[in-house]
């Protein structure tokens, strides 16, 4: 009899277009966005973590950075 131990391999996906993140692919950037904010309670204080985590691949990306850079320059013209 013999034994073969297979490690355990993660995978992880991209949270745009849920294509498997491949470093030797996709996911060369190591892309991800993280929001960190807080939820607030009917008193407008602070009670629980509203943090957002996404994982990217290559091609989603400069499509979320572009996003987020136009949606700040429009705030910034408004101000």
């Amino acid at each position: 009899m013999s034994t073969k131990t297979i490690p355990a391999q993660t995978i992880k996906t991209c949270d745009c277009c849920n294509s498997v993140l491949s470093y030797s692919t996709n996911h060369r950037q190591s892309g991800a966005l993280h929001l960190k904010r807080d939820l607030l309670d009917m008193q407008g204080a602070p009670c629980a973590s509203g943090a957002v985590s996404l994982d990217l691949c290559d091609d989603c990306l400069p499509i979320i950075t572009e996003a987020v850079n136009t949606a700040a320059q429009s705030i910034a013209k408004k101000a």
